[in-house]
Parts: structure tokens; C-alpha cells; sequence
């Protein structure tokens, strides 16, 4: 189930808020409504009545212009009424007050609205039936009711939707603006940006750039540490393996030249990806590169059988806001750890959808377990925890730091039997 918004959470709580307010008033409105309409329909009746019954004379009210129609019994098609309705309560209070008693009231059916009988005990003793057609029971009331607020629901249900997308935007806007690293650009430029940023939004916004120019820092004194002392360090080690080189060919003296050899070329791939980390983060994502084009000259440098190494792909795929050394060393990576830790052949396929280029790595290992991927995708963990398969444990951080950069996604799955890593690039 996906997480509801907070346009929709905003949309629905006020919805849902102001029908309840609505709802209150429409019902105070037409409970007082109704008092009002049976106290005048009371006082209209009560003159009629007192004269029909043969009860004192009241309060000096004049008759209204109805018919007066008398019974001995109660008719026989009578409806109850409702004694607790608001408009019965107040007729009975009124006629009282004009001193009239009423033993009980029932509908019955009538044009153009039914007929209210209403039990009055006479001046002989004798219980008659009284009715009169009037504003007592309304026509249609359910109907407009149920159109009224209708029609409230959907003005509340506009209102909350502008309301709540003009508070929603600007935090989407911020959304979108921390989710593409731009520290840098001015609140009202993001795209369909709209609305006024409230203080908690400027006071997060202000927060998050703070921390973004903070973390940019550390990652550049980061890079810059790492690069140095890369690029300081390859000097002594060419050093050492000149000297290496220059040793006498004694007897003994071969093994541990090639020692030395085997273990400043270890060193020197460390250092290059260092360096290879390094840029990840700092080459610039301005370039549309075919990543077509980049597997095709992978397979060509590496020289692989075909059965060893495959690609399955399209004549061409643009990727935009990338560049070509990421997109290569991305390629290479994978690849390599296919190799490495995986079972030939490996497979390359690339294809796309309408939003993403979709990169798989495929081999015929075992994969990895679910928990340790995590973990791998680190700077410096190793899948071998004996160190008995060389690497350097950067491999798939750099990996993952490229796809994270370039907005796209990186997940491990099987497809078709194969263990597969697959990298989505957003192609917009």
C-alpha cells in the first residue's frame, strides 16, 4: 500500500473537517428553522382551534386562511408523528401556551402536502380530531437536504484542494531540490513551483542548506586528502619498483623481485581507485553519453571471448546528465565483479524504458546473500572475508556512488536464473 501524501493527508483532513462544520451548522440551522416555521404555524392554528373545540379565547391572534377539517375518530391512513422531532416538540409548546391542548398528532396523506390531524379534547368532554394542511411537514426536505450538502462537500473539497497545493508545493519543490543535490538554486526556481513557503518551510530549507554546504566541505576535503595522498604515494611506490627492477639477478633474488613487483601493483590499483572514488563525486554530470557506445569499447579493451563476455543491446541509448569516464567505470566495475566473484559467461544487456535506461550485469554465481548487500555497496567491505579474492573493496561503493549521483537506482536480482545486478538511469 503506498504511503499517502501530504497534499492528499492536507486535502482529506480538511475536507473532512469542514463537513463536520458544516454538518453542525446545517443541523443547528434546521433544527431552529423548524421551531420558528411550527411556532408560527401553532400561533396561525390556534384561534381555529380554540373556536372549533369551544376552549376559551386566547391571546388575540386572528385566524389564518386555512380549511379546518373535523373528525370524531382518528383517521383511519394515520402516521404517527415523530415526538422527538423538533418540529412536533415546538408545535405542541406553542398550541399549549395558547391554551390548547393536544393529546396527539399524525400525518395523512394529502395534495399538495399532507394533512397534520391533531387530537384536541373539546369543551364537552369529548376528544375530536383536527386537521389543517400547511408548513408542519415539508416537501421534498430529504432531497434538498441531500443537494445542499452535496453542494457544500464539493465547494469544501475545492477549496481544501487549492488550499492544500498551494501549501504542498513549495515543500515539493524542496523535496525535489534536496533529492538533485541543488544546494544552490533560489527556492522559486524549481519547475511548477507556486505558493508563498511558510516560516517552518524557509527555517527546513535554511537547515538543509546549512548541512549541504557543511557535507559539500567534508566531501571536498575528503576528495582532496584522498587525491594527494594517491597522487603522493605513486611516487615512492615507482621508485620501489625501479629499484625492484634493478636488483641483481642473483639466485633468490627473483622470487622476491616479483614479490615486490606483484605488491606495489596492488598498491597502485588501490591508489587508482581511490582516485576513481574521488571522481566519482567530483566530475561534472553535463554530457548525454551513448551507453551503448561505452559497452561496446568495454568489451573491445577487455578482449573476451564471446562466450566468456556478451552484450545484448539496442543500436544506441542516451543517458543524459552523465559523463562518459562514470558511465565507463560504472560499466567496468560491474563487470569486474561479475568476473571476480560471480561464474562466467557474463552478460550485458541494456535496454530502456520510457523514464529509465535499464543496465543488467548477469552472471552464473551463486549471488550474494539478501543481507550482505547492503554492506558491499560500502567503501572498503568485501564479499571475501578471508581476503582470498584480490579487490580492493571499492568496486560497487563506486558503483553506487555514480547511480546515486545520477538520480538512478541500483538493485541485485535474479533474472532468468542469472544473478543480476541492475542499475536504472532516469533517461529525463
Amino acid at each position: 500500500m503506498a504511503t499517502p501524501t501530504l497534499f492528499r493527508r492536507l486535502v482529506v483532513a480538511q475536507t473532512i473537517g469542514a463537513f463536520a462544520l458544516l454538518l453542525v451548522f446545517s443541523s443547528v440551522f434546521y433544527v431552529e428553522r423548524n421551531r420558528v416555521v411550527a411556532r408560527l404555524t401553532a400561533q396561525r392554528w390556534a384561534p381555529a382551534l380554540r373556536a372549533a373545540a369551544g376552549l376559551p379565547a386566547g391571546t388575540a391572534s386572528a385566524p389564518g386562511a386555512f380549511s379546518l377539517r373535523v373528525s370524531e375518530r382518528r383517521p383511519d391512513d394515520a402516521i404517527p408523528a415523530n415526538t422527538w422531532a423538533p418540529r412536533i416538540v415546538q408545535l405542541r409548546a406553542t398550541l399549549l401556551t395558547e391554551g390548547i391542548p393536544v393529546e396527539e398528532i399524525v400525518f395523512t396523506r394529502g395534495v399538495p402536502r399532507p394533512l397534520t390531524w391533531i387530537a384536541v379534547p373539546a369543551a364537552d368532554g369529548h376528544e375530536r380530531w383536527y386537521g389543517m394542511q400547511d408548513e408542519v411537514v415539508e416537501s421534498y426536505v430529504a432531497r434538498r437536504l441531500l443537494i445542499a450538502l452535496a453542494l457544500g462537500i464539493a465547494a469544501v473539497a475545492v477549496a481544501s484542494w487549492v488550499a492544500a497545493r498551494r501549501l504542498s508545493r513549495p515543500l515539493e519543490a524542496l523535496r525535489r531540490r534536496i533529492e538533485s543535490h541543488d544546494a544552490t538554486a533560489a527556492a522559486g526556481d524549481s519547475p511548477g513551483h507556486a505558493g508563498t513557503p511558510t516560516v517552518e518551510i524557509d527555517a527546513i530549507e535554511t537547515a538543509w542548506v546549512a548541512l549541504a554546504d557543511r557535507l559539500a566541505r567534508q566531501e571536498s576535503e575528503r576528495a582532496l586528502l584522498l587525491a594527494g595522498i594517491s597522487h603522493d604515494l605513486r611516487s615512492p611506490l615507482a621508485r620501489i619498483r625501479m629499484a625492484a627492477e634493478l636488483l641483481p639477478e642473483t639466485e633468490g633474488v627473483d622470487g622476491r623481485r616479483a614479490s615486490i613487483v606483484r605488491n606495489v601493483d596492488v598498491a597502485d590499483r588501490l591508489i587508482a581507485s581511490f582516485l576513481d572514488y574521488v571522481r566519482a563525486a567530483e566530475l561534472p554530470l553535463a554530457a548525454t553519453v551513448d551507453v551503448v557506445a561505452i559497452a561496446r569499447h568495454l568489451l573491445q579493451a577487455r578482449d573476451e571471448a564471446a562466450d566468456v563476455l556478451a552484450l545484448a543491446a539496442p543500436a544506441r541509448l542516451d543517458v543524459p546528465r552523465a559523463h562518459e569516464l562514470l558511465l565507463e567505470r560504472l560499466l567496468a566495475n560491474l563487470v569486474d565483479n561479475a568476473m571476480r566473484h560471480g561464474k562466467p559467461p557474463v552478460l550485458i544487456r541494456i535496454a530502456s524504458d520510457e523514464r529509465h535506461a535499464i543496465v543488467d550485469v548477469a552472471d552464473h554465481g551463486p549471488g550474494m546473500p539478501p543481507g550482505a548487500r547492503e554492506r558491499l555497496t560500502q567503501a572498503f567491505a568485501r564479499g571475501d572475508a578471508s581476503r582470498g579474492t584480490p579487490g580492493t573493496g571499492l568496486g560497487l561503493a563506486i558503483v553506487q556512488q555514480i547511480v546515486r549521483r545520477m538520480g538512478g537506482t541500483l538493485a541485485f536480482e535474479v533474472v532468468d536464473g542469472l544473478t543480476c545486478v541492475r542499475v536504472r538511469l532516469p533517461r529525463r
